[in-house]
């Protein structure tokens, strides 16, 4: 298996397949998405970001990550 088709968990450093969305380990989430949901007056932003951004770079609302306490 490819390294670009791994991911790793940011909580216990499982590494995971590309499609995972939750470490199937410890639960957390794999992709650092960002958490502006949707409204009437806001699309919503599902932008990924990188793993360390606390924020998201495209609309700095703060990221999944960030939420959960991961960083």
């Amino acid at each position: 298996m490819a390294n670009d088709e791994l991911q790793t968990c940011v909580r216990c450093g499982y590494v995971a397949d590309k499609d995972d969305r939750y470490c199937i380990q410890c639960g957390a989430p794999l992709k650092n998405t960002c958490t502006k949901k949707k409204t009437v007056l806001h699309k919503g932003c599902s932008k990924v970001n990188k793993p360390d951004a606390k924020y998201c770079s495209a609309c700095g609302t703060e990221t999944l990550f960030s939420e959960w306490g991961l960083l």
